[in-house]
């Protein structure tokens, strides 16, 4: 009988250890609830004819200790110089317990997956703590590693910034505040319909189309990659061949590549549609119904403002077809060029 209850207390103390070791084990943050503001920079020389620009903010709100976060980011990439072209990312994250939702606005739905349980330390693996530094009010951490830097707050990031070769991204925060109002209106997320996964460790196959990736996500596989091979071979980024930097450049600006290597084209067939339209039109109304579908395929290229044709008559007109001339003899003569290139190198010499 003694035993038996000496065995109960024995597992009754070990149940009770186990909960408070789930229970601190749960904590993403050493602060109940919080919102962090991010003021996001970026960017860097893509090619010697192409540099790239990326501006944005973020904003994270948690409660419970991290249980419960919303994460929302608005970026802009903007490339200038040969290559024109305003890409714009929206993020929108959020973690419930044992659940993450991400939203994408592009299909107008909300991916749910269960995630296992976190080990929060390791936001800092493989990664050295150098020094402290003051970061919108408050000393932070910083951890370093190769071509990384974050700097953590009681487990907060109030800092990330890592790049390759000159082509950098920064996360930082410009306001903090904590013990904030935690209703739940303040962590709602769009009501699109939930398409569920398993946990994250599993390949899923999905007939949803994968979405080009963010900067940031892009730029952080692509310097892991890029360090790991330095390492790999013993060297440093300044013993690291032209050629090789070159290629290293070209995996960053891939998705620009791609996208201007299908819109260029079409940029083209939809300026001549417009032109043969033009020469019919009779007024300035059926003149800005020809651009219709050229200045959707600019504004997706660019981002551009709507144009519209206010006079349509005399010297107005004739100007406006020289101008579109013009610019179908230009873009034509390119277009073999164009076709044949293989990166954004060879699309950005292209189009100079």
């Amino acid at each position: 009988m003694f035993l038996n209850i000496k065995v109960a207390i024995l597992f009754l103390l070990m149940l009770n250890s186990i909960v408070l070791y789930a229970s601190v084990e749960q904590r993403r943050y050493d602060v109940r609830s919080g919102m962090i503001e991010y003021m996001i920079s970026g960017g860097g020389v893509l090619t010697p004819e192409t540099n790239l620009t990326v501006e944005g903010k973020g904003k994270l709100r948690f409660k419970e200790w991290g249980r419960i976060e919303l994460f929302e980011e608005a970026v802009e990439e903007t490339t200038s110089g040969a290559i024109k072209n305003i890409e714009t990312t929206q993020v929108c994250k959020k973690i419930s317990h044992d659940k993450k939702l991400d939203v994408d606005f592009k299909h107008k739905k909300i991916m749910e997956r269960q995630i296992p349980q976190i080990k929060y330390s390791a936001v800092t693996n493989g990664l050295v703590r150098t020094h402290q530094e003051k970061i919108a009010g408050y000393n932070c951490d910083m951890w370093e590693g190769e071509g990384i830097r974050k700097c953590i707050y009681k487990g907060i990031p109030l800092l990330l910034e890592y790049g390759v070769l000159g082509v950098t991204y920064q996360k930082k925060a410009v306001s903090v505040i904590f013990d904030i109002n935690t209703s739940l209106n303040q962590y709602t997320i769009p009501s699109y319909p939930v398409q569920k996964f398993a946990l994250f460790k599993t390949n899923i196959k999905t007939k949803s189309k994968k979405l080009p990736k963010a900067f940031s996500k892009r730029l952080l596989e692509i310097s892991q990659a890029f360090h790991k091979t330095l390492k790999e071979n013993n060297i440093t980024q300044s013993e690291l061949p032209l050629q090789k930097r070159k290629i290293w450049l070209e995996k960053i600006g891939e998705n620009i590549f791609e996208k201007q290597k299908v819109l260029l084209p079409e940029f083209l067939l939809s300026m001549k549609k417009a032109r043969v339209c033009l020469q019919q039109a009779p007024d300035w109304i059926a003149a800005n119904s020809c651009l219709d579908e050229l200045v959707d395929l600019k504004n997706e290229m660019m981002k551009n403002k709507k144009s519209s044709i206010e006079v349509w008559k005399g010297k107005e007109k004739e100007k406006i077809l020289d101008a579109f001339d013009t610019n179908i003899l230009l873009l034509e003569s390119k277009m073999k060029c164009i076709r044949s290139a293989k990166n954004i190198t060879d699309l950005s010499r292209c189009i100079k």
